[in-house]
């Protein structure tokens, strides 16, 4: 199958999501393009069967890796969308997927308006502030509500965000939920070992301090700050550490937070990282404080490699993390109780230990294999059906064409 997938290149969840299933199906044999705007900001592995093409800024791009930059110029649209079209025009595509919707739902219905029904099948996947933000805004709502609209097959990560969608969009029933996916091989328990042997293992001990890890963009809706707070209060029962993994434009806050507080020795800041496997396989609990979530990847990837999750009850977490199993889920607003569950996780060894490996069995529900799946599924079914409807379409243009004729004479 020849498929087209667009996404962002910046290190958020659409985009690691977005070349996570690009790399997959390529290796799977499909004959995988890959638009973004520049070079993802993530290892591109090409498996002889996938395209990269990057249009590059209109305006020398120096933003930073971490910045989803949604809003493009008309100029770069247009480089976009005459890209898609000369493989189409070239080799064609049976599947055009994006991942996050502007500006790409705005391209695809550029491009089903130039195709009309030669339009490979247009298949979007909202993924977070693409509705929250974009989708409720007063001037660039409804233009890109009518292109999602005009999707072939929509889809979204979690029942949360396709609820919220189906409202922002008015889409006349629900979208798909996939939920997005965790690559296994590379997230697991020390070792990579996806073995029971996690239910045993010792994380916490008296000789080291738990350490509580927090990855995210450092942008305003992850609150970042907050963390720092619950943080705090943890601190005044046991003695413990936090990293912080990633940067964002939130970064200069968290650090004058944390010299305000006092506390910059038990806060270890490791910034934007490759290997944030390695360093949640050697953290005990990860800790969120987002004002809202899609799903969180981050709290997906901590459970793989066995680290519990402590997170707001809000969007699509709740369908992630399992309360009271694999972590816990407070009130957003009530730092004392979040600062009470990672207490009682770091210091409750056998509940810890039940936890660690309740994570590491709910994550298998989430493996990249079985995701990735029902993403070909969706493109056999979906291209099947429009194949199908444009011999329909065309029977009947003949048939009325035939009529036509006959009675003319």
């Amino acid at each position: 199958m020849r498929i087209g997938i667009m996404c962002h290149s910046s290190v958020g969840g659409s985009g690691r999501i977005a070349i996570g299933l690009a790399s997959e199906l390529a290796r799977r044999g499909h004959r995988l393009h890959l638009f973004t705007r520049n070079l993802p900001n993530r290892t591109w592995v090409d498996y002889g069967g996938a395209v990269l093409h990057t249009i590059g800024p209109s305006d020398g791009d120096q933003r930073r890796p971490t910045e989803l930059f949604a809003e493009w110029s008309a100029f770069d649209r247009r480089k976009l969308l005459y890209e898609i079209m000369e493989v189409i025009r070239i080799e064609g595509l049976d599947v055009l997927h994006f991942h996050y919707a502007l500006p790409f739902a705005c391209i695809c219905a550029e491009v089903k308006g130039r195709l009309d029904g030669a339009a490979p099948l247009l298949v979007g996947t909202l993924h977070g502030t693409d509705v929250s933000l974009y989708g409720v805004d007063r001037k660039k709502g409804p233009f890109l509500a009518k292109a999602v609209r005009d999707c072939d097959c929509l889809t979204t990560v979690s029942f949360n965000h396709a609820r919220l969608a189906q409202m922002v969009f008015d889409l006349p029933g629900l979208p798909k939920v996939i939920p997005n996916f965790v690559n296994l091989s590379k997230y697991g328990p020390r070792g990579n070992k996806l073995k029971e042997e996690v239910a045993t293992r010792e994380r916490v001990n008296s000789n080291n301090r738990p350490k509580i890890v927090h990855v995210s963009n450092f942008r305003p809706v992850k609150d970042v700050c907050t963390t720092i707070r619950i943080f705090e209060k943890l601190l005044n029962r046991i003695d413990a550490e936090l990293w912080l993994v990633g940067e964002g434009r939130e970064m200069k806050n968290v650090k004058i937070l944390v010299e305000h507080k006092g506390i910059e020795s038990r806060v270890r800041f490791w910034g934007l990282r490759k290997d944030v496997d390695r360093i949640l396989s050697r953290a005990d609990v990860l800790l969120m404080s987002s004002v809202t979530e899609s799903f969180c990847l981050a709290a997906l990837e901590a459970m793989a490699c066995g680290v519990p999750v402590i997170a707001p009850e809000v969007g699509g977490l709740p369908e992630v993390v399992v309360h009271g199993k694999t972590g816990f889920l407070f009130p957003r607003n009530n730092w004392p109780l979040a600062a009470d569950f990672v207490f009682e996780l770091v210091s409750n060894g056998k509940l810890y230990r039940q936890m660690a490996g309740a994570a590491v069995r709910h994550a298998l529900r989430f493996s990249e294999r079985e995701i990735v799946s029902t993403y070909e599924d969706l493109y056999r079914k979906g291209v099947g059906a429009k194949a199908k409807s444009s011999r329909k379409s065309q029977f009947s243009k003949e048939i009325h064409n035939g009529y036509k004729g006959s009675y003319s004479r």
